[in-house]
């Protein structure tokens, strides 16, 4: 009897062992031989192969899947007017904290995003998650004192050649003094690459691409593990680009979320290698980013579309390709907004972005009236939002489109003639395939290389 003990209580040990400090549920089956029973910890006979009884005082732990996270994503700060988009002033950034507090939309830190993310911990509903990438060192000296102000957790993705780089990056000691105050670290590379030199790699072969991303999000974890102390478990794609090639190496090198600059709520099974980001603009007045991601479902995508799409009598002004809500079986769509009923857009402010791609480099045909860019490599998730903005002259205020379709998986695999943007009120048509339509990649997200 004894020695069958001393052979469970080492099976135990060795269990306890394997998992490290995780907690795991673990089953364990005796050897032939074995009693059926032992004595739990307290001090009540459990038989083997059944749970202990739970606690009635402890309630079960219950997970809101369909909870609603927003993640903000700042870059630099400055006292007075912002001198490009990333710039965001302190008089803004303390407005949008009170707003936050005023529409009484809880703030979480990253830990607890994770934890909710794995199924450990609940987090409410709607809930906002502050980030800031490169490592500016105005994130020490403006944001900080505002974050304190208002109690907000945050994390900073710092790039390791940006880390003590100068009088504009913060130092090591800055850092801590983040982290001290509540702020946890992520990732964003070694060299901030963007498109073209991740691509230049890859021309050289596949283990050259992987060799150069290894080290970009691999050696960057290793950077920061060692200067902070602590395990680093997230990533912000520099740029907000990322394709299956970044993903697959993410993964590898034990990131468990990785983030990217488009706007779109993350949700309880959005993909960890696909988190959407909305990323605020200082220099636009209308403060779109920051509105989207703070309003209620009940100025969702789906509403904002049709007042966007339509006038008060319900004359359409604009139609989209693929239309609202539709489902398309091809995986490489001609994206396209017809805006031949609005005159006046000036050409130089027109953007688009794409879910999975931030901005992407479409194109305006004026005299046609069509914005438009053909998708270069296969879309991966079954739903894409598209964000067309741009100005008409003599108005202060940027026009957006925005509206999202959904994308036949399957169906995508076989062979598919492209969609053709429809006259304002037609349905869509298809065309013959065009070899040469893909059009260029995007470089990146409108994210500012810090210089």
């Amino acid at each position: 009897m004894i020695a069958n003990r001393l052979i469970l209580t080492a099976a135990l040990m060795v269990v306890m062992t394997a998992c490290g400090r995780k907690k795991k549920e673990v089953q364990v089956v005796p050897a032939a031989g074995v009693l059926p029973e032992i004595v739990a910890e307290a001090g009540e006979p459990v038989v083997a192969g059944k749970p202990p009884p739970l606690d009635p005082a402890v309630p079960a732990l219950t997970i809101n899947k369909s909870a609603q996270v927003s993640v903000l994503g700042y870059h630099d700060f400055v006292k007075g007017k912002p001198g490009n988009a990333m710039q965001v002033s302190e008089e803004q950034f303390r407005a949008q904290m009170q707003v936050i507090r005023d529409a009484r939309i809880k703030v979480i830190g990253m830990p607890e995003f994770l934890a909710w993310r794995r199924g450990e911990k609940d987090i409410p509903d709607p809930s906002i998650l502050i980030t800031m990438d490169d490592g500016w060192k105005s994130v020490h000296t403006i944001a900080l004192p505002v974050l304190r102000e208002f109690g907000y957790p945050f994390t900073v993705f710092l790039y390791k050649r940006f880390v003590n780089g100068g009088s504009k990056s913060m130092t090591t000691a800055e850092i801590r003094e983040l982290m001290a105050a509540g702020g946890t670290v992520g990732s964003h590379s070694v060299s901030h690459p963007y498109r073209k030199r991740i691509d230049a790699a890859y021309r050289k072969g596949a283990p050259a691409g992987e060799a150069f991303l290894r080290m970009e999000m691999k050696d960057s974890r290793q950077f920061l593990e060692d200067l902070t102390g602590q395990m680093v478990t997230t990533y912000a794609y520099p740029g907000g680009y990322h394709s299956e090639r970044e993903e697959a190496v993410g993964k590898e090198c034990g990131y468990e979320a990785m983030f990217t600059v488009n706007g779109a709520r993350v949700t309880w099974d959005t993909p960890a290698a696909a988190l959407g980001r909305y990323i605020v603009i200082g220099t636009d007045a209308t403060d779109a980013a920051f509105r989207r991601a703070i309003s209620s479902r009940g100025t969702s995508q789906g509403e904002v579309v049709k007042q966007l799409l339509r006038k008060e009598g319900g004359e359409v002004l604009v139609s989209t390709a693929p239309a609202p809500d539709a489902t398309v079986a091809v995986r490489r769509p001609r994206i396209a907004v017809d805006v031949s009923r609005l005159s006046g857009i000036d050409a130089a402010t027109v953007t688009m972005k794409i879910a999975g791609y931030g901005q992407v480099p479409a194109e305006y045909d004026a005299a046609g009236g069509v914005i438009a860019w053909q998708v270069r490599e296969p879309l991966r998730t079954s739903e894409c939002q598209v964000y067309v903005t741009f100005r008409r002259e003599g108005e202060t205020l940027m026009d957006s489109v925005a509206w999202r379709f959904y994308v036949d998986l399957v169906s995508g695999y076989l062979p598919e003639p492209p969609v053709k943007l429809a006259a304002p009120g037609a349905a869509p048509v298809t065309e013959a395939p065009d070899a040469g339509a893909e059009g260029s990649e995007a470089e990146g997200a409108g994210v500012v290389v810090p210089r």
